[in-house]
């Protein structure tokens, strides 16, 4: 049996992902609908699977990448007003030592983000805390 052209394996996978996404039918009725051989459906369904994996991996990096780049843009404002509070002789030495230390907490945070990337760590409140702390002497 000849092999079928590209446009045809083409319109029949988006035949499938229409049959299985929007009209919501079983494996056995998408086969039937197109007439197709079973191990031919379930090959194409296979790729459409990959396909479907691949873009929601480039989605998934796309979207931690635009995050990452907003965290670190947030990172060099606060960098950036705080080295301003630092400079202003106005201010309190009080409120200017605060600043650098923002300043510098702000550093760290950037060469953190720029070594390991974005990490989640779930700040829990300290009323968690007190609880796991006794739940555990118990």
């Amino acid at each position: 049996m000849p092999n079928k052209a590209r446009k045809e394996v083409d319109r029949e996978k988006q035949l499938i992902r229409k049959f299985m996404d929007v009209d919501n039918l079983k494996d056995d009725a998408i086969i039937q609908q197109l007439q197709i051989n079973p191990r031919t459906f379930y090959r194409y369904k296979k790729k459409l699977q990959i396909e479907d994996a691949k873009l929601h991996e480039k989605q998934n990096k796309d979207s931690v990448k635009f995050r990452e780049a907003k965290f670190h843009k947030t990172l060099e404002d606060g960098y950036l007003i705080s080295k301003r509070i630092s400079e202003d002789r106005s201010l309190s030495p009080t409120a200017r030592l605060e600043a650098v230390k923002v300043m510098c907490t702000c550093q760290a945070q950037m060469a953190k983000l720029s070594r390991e990337g974005l990490t989640f760590q779930p700040a829990l409140p300290a009323e968690v805390n007190i609880i796991e702390t006794r739940e555990s002497t118990v």
